[in-house]
């Protein structure tokens, strides 16, 4: 739906805005100024002047170019009003302009003799007479349209100007042609003594014509701006007629050049108020762009403001959260341990406890996975797989997982293309949104598992900054459950927030799938609809590479006992940390020398001690972390082995610590039989 509302700001505020008090006393002061300089050179105007022959041809020529470029802004004030007042405006200076240069061609002397179009001077007599007439003319058309522009419906189109323009062409090229070819029908307007009385007399009707635009201009007020100065322009004009038409002698006397003076001043009226329009017009737009620029970092703070807020809110909703899952699981540890103390000799009862404490610990190194995953600090070990594999590995589970009162179908594309991911983090998150599913479903369902090969264009991308155009594999799981209200739907991914029961749902789960997808540089997003249904599409990069199929067997064979003769230097600043990684390294018979910081560690290498690797934990006090005492290790003993641990990913630790993709790192929390796995890796090369 086009708007023809005139818009504000623009140059249409010339047509349509009244003039300001101001602009009324500039325009009366130029008034009277203009009034009082015709009443003195009334007494000087038949007073003969030097004949400057060129001054004709040079005033028409500014004259013209002036008209010229007037017609051009108020073709441009048309184009942002739409009123066809100012067209006729506009059409009236471009028909003054052509007359203008038709009786520069056609006055004797200029060019030729005779002038080029003949009839010697009679004939720029009367092109002069009619451009004269023309303005006022075409003033009053846009006085009269003017009145009627606000209930006749504005349209704008390029056939308006053209048959506007070409009207003003047509117009003066017919007063030019019937001026030079009808000299016996005209009557003679140059004499030698002087002007005759016809040229007296068609003055004066000019004179009228004059005044009749100044009447019809003046008899609707309030003024707009143009109106206002249109006026002091026709003032001018009455003046200009008058001196040089009316009360002027002869050609080069005081009346004429006088004349020629007051015309060239109104035909430069409007362009300079159009042009000084625009310069308040780019004054208001740099204010008002300090202003918007004002609003805009006003806006950029409340959103920061209330970013901070949500963040801290989620934060509170997070350590919350975090708190009441880790109390229950210190529970079960500490009352374990507790009955463990009071059941001494009762080896059956301990070893139940044991594996009571051990299961706790063991849901919360599970937590803790997901909160990394959710931030993308957890250690991931991407490998280039086929997801339809994987999914098909973890059928089964996934059948026990929903139950049997709902329907698992799965739809996956042979033609799948590989992807390098964490098998482990893919399928607990595939796990993750069959549960989500299968919540959503109580009465029972279908939930469908498609695999697909997609591509994300810019124009997605353009609208999800974090999404980098590609070819992508999909991963789409949809059921028919409940679905999402758009509340709930937009808070989905947070963690901890959760719709289920207190006690049924740790709000991890999409946080878990957000966080996967985002450290494999990947997306994720959720459409939902109440009563129909949600659909969770997960889109995983396309990799080149081939699938790595994995080699059956035992691994460990390979791996041979420790010798007793290796020594490893553990570096750790948690004591107790220090004196389990400790234990364990001697209960797999290794030598063990220890440290709690980096200066110490140094201090250990440097001497006559026997270390064969390094362990060292990444974040440390004292102003050196792992990665900077690795470095400074080696540079000690170039043979050293390093092996580093952490709970961050190697890409995290690369960016926060600067560590070297050649540094091998064991994730915190780790198990005996993983750290010695390692251990033997590193020290076997």
């Amino acid at each position: 739906m086009n708007d023809r509302r005139t818009p504000k700001g623009s140059n249409a505020v010339l047509v349509t805005a009244p003039a300001s008090p101001g602009a009324r006393r500039s325009a009366l002061i130029i008034g009277i100024a203009l009034f009082v300089a015709f009443c003195v050179l009334t007494s000087f105007t038949r007073v003969t002047m030097p004949r400057v022959e060129a001054f004709i041809p040079i005033f028409d020529a500014t004259f013209a170019l002036i008209n010229l470029v007037t017609a051009s802004l108020l073709l441009v004030v048309f184009r942002r009003s739409r009123m066809h007042a100012v067209l006729y405006l506009a059409s009236g200076y471009l028909f003054t302009s052509l007359i203008v240069v038709a009786h520069m061609l056609s006055s004797p002397g200029v060019f030729s003799s005779g002038g080029l179009f003949g009839a010697a001077s009679q004939t720029s007599a009367w092109l002069e007479t009619f451009q004269y007439a023309g303005l006022p003319l075409l003033v009053i058309c846009y006085a009269l349209r003017r009145r009627y522009e606000g209930v006749i419906a504005r349209s704008s189109t390029g056939a308006d100007v053209i048959w506007i323009a070409a009207g003003a062409v047509a117009g003066a090229g017919l007063l030019t042609v019937f001026a030079s070819t009808s000299g016996q029908l005209l009557p003679r307007t140059i004499l030698a003594s002087g002007h005759p009385t016809i040229m007296l007399v068609a003055n004066v009707a000019v004179c009228l014509l004059s005044l009749a635009a100044l009447a019809v201009l003046g008899s609707r007020p309030p003024y707009s701006v143009l109106d206002l100065w249109l006026m002091v322009v026709v003032f001018a004009w009455l003046f200009d007629v008058a001196l040089s038409g009316v009360l002027s002698a002869r050609l080069f006397d005081v009346g004429f050049y006088a004349g020629r003076l007051f015309g060239l001043f109104a035909a430069s009226l409007v362009p300079a108020i159009l042009i000084f329009e625009a310069s308040r017009l780019y004054g208001r737009l740099d204010e008002a762009l300090a202003i918007a620029e004002d609003r805009s970092a006003e806006l950029a703070r409340s959103r920061e403001e209330l970013a901070q807020a949500q963040r801290l809110e989620a934060i509170g909703q997070l350590t919350g959260g975090v708190a009441h899952d880790f109390n229950n699981l210190l529970a079960i540890i500490i009352g374990n341990l507790e009955l463990m103390q009071r059941a001494r000799g009762d080896v059956e009862k301990i070893e139940r406890l044991t594996q009571g404490a051990m299961n706790a610990a063991q849901r919360g190194e599970r937590l803790v996975r997901q909160l990394l995953t959710y931030a993308r600090k957890q250690i991931t070990r991407p490998e280039t797989v086929n997801p339809n594999q994987l999914i098909v590995d973890i059928e089964n589970l996934v059948r026990r997982a929903i139950g049997e009162q709902i329907e698992l179908t799965m739809t996956l594309n042979p033609l799948l293309a590989p992807a390098q991911i964490d098998p482990t983090e893919f399928e607990t998150a595939i796990l993750n949104l069959a549960i989500n599913s299968r919540d959503a479903m109580t009465g029972g369902g279908r939930i469908t598992i498609e695999t697909l090969n997609a591509t994300i264009d810019q124009g997605f991308a353009a609208s999800n900054p974090e999404v980098k155009p590609g070819s992508y594999v999909m991963i789409r799981v949809s059921d028919c459950g409940t679905g999402m209200t758009p509340a709930v739907l937009a808070r989905a991914f947070d963690p901890f927030f959760t719709t289920k029961e207190v006690g049924k749902g740790s709000g991890l789960g999409l946080s878990q799938v957000y966080g996967f997808a985002k450290t494999a540089g990947g997306h994720v997003t959720i459409e939902s609809e109440l009563g129909i249904g949600t659909t969770v599409k997960l889109y995983l990069p396309k990799s080149s590479d081939r699938p790595i199929i994995a080699e059956t067997g035992d691994e460990t064979t390979s791996l041979g006992p420790a010798s007793y003769r290796e020594t490893i230097l553990i570096v750790e600043d948690d004591e107790e940390v220090l004196i389990v990684a400790a234990e364990n390294l001697r209960e797999l018979g290794y030598q063990v020398e220890t440290a709690v910081n980096a200066a110490q560690a140094l201090d250990v290498l440097k001497g006559d001690h026997s270390v064969d690797l390094l362990f060292s934990d990444v974040i440390m006090p004292g102003g050196m972390n792992g990665v900077q005492l690795a470095v400074e290790a080696r540079r000690i003993r170039p043979t050293l082995k390093v092996l580093l641990t952490s709970g961050y990913t190697a890409a995290a630790l690369s960016r926060e610590h600067g560590l070297p993709d050649n540094l091998n790192v064991v994730e915190k929390p780790y198990q005996r039989e993983e750290l010695a796995k390692k251990l033997r890796l590193v020290i076997g090369g």
